[in-house]
């Protein structure tokens, strides 16, 4: 439910800025991002060996506008074998937001905060809970290397220990800069880090490298 509009939206956003625009994506400009996703939805098997090369030479096939709204329209469709009506009831909204939703929200903001850092996207309550979800079900991951103990905290909102250490940080903010700051958009993302000078200076560095 919610990935499928946020696919959506980030289409919308990607439409809006055009092909070359640039992103948080070290190398990829806009057509490049919408290689991945589209490669990613439709032809895995692309990026089994070779992502980066997959993924540059389509988006430089669709340098130009035309071929660009292409490749849109074609991320946005349902994937092969799921078009019809019975195909996608198949995939249920909680697996879609499962596998979708963090990869549409991240990508999303790197289009919006390449070049500046625009004002946070409203939300609905029930998007940011299940972005939250998402964020708890992989933040272990995310922060095993942590040289610190890592706490995260929604303000007026839930908490989740991450990683446990002597020394602890918390890392402060609303779900979807948890999702940014987890997924290594770590300028970019609005969050902050609480705890003792020393802890929060190796967090610092840690998360800079």
């Amino acid at each position: 439910m919610w990935a499928q509009q946020e696919q959506v939206d980030l289409v919308s956003t990607m439409r809006a800025a055009g092909p070359d625009a640039p992103t948080l994506c070290a190398g990829w400009r806009t057509r490049h991002l919408a290689a991945h996703l589209y490669l990613r939805g439709h032809r895995p098997w692309a990026l089994a060996t070779s992502a980066d090369d997959a993924t540059m030479r389509l988006g430089d096939q669709c340098a130009e506008a035309h071929t660009y709204e292409q490749l849109l329209a074609d991320f946005i469709a349902p994937p092969r074998g799921l078009a019809g009506a019975s195909g996608l009831r198949r995939v249920s909204a909680r697996a879609d937001d499962a596998v979708n939703l963090l990869e549409y929200v991240v990508h999303h903001e790197d289009v919006r905060r390449a070049e500046t850092l625009p004002p946070p996207r409203e939300h609905d309550q029930g998007m940011l809970d299940a972005v939250w979800r998402r964020v708890a079900g992989m933040a272990r991951i995310a922060y095993r290397t942590a040289p610190v103990g890592v706490i995260l905290v929604v303000p007026h909102g839930p908490r989740l220990r991450a990683r446990r250490d002597s020394d602890g940080v918390a890392v402060i903010g609303p779900p979807v800069e948890q999702a940014l700051y987890a997924f290594g958009r770590r300028d970019q993302s609005d969050v902050t880090l609480h705890g003792a000078p020393d802890a929060v200076a190796r967090m610092r560095d840690w998360a800079a490298s």
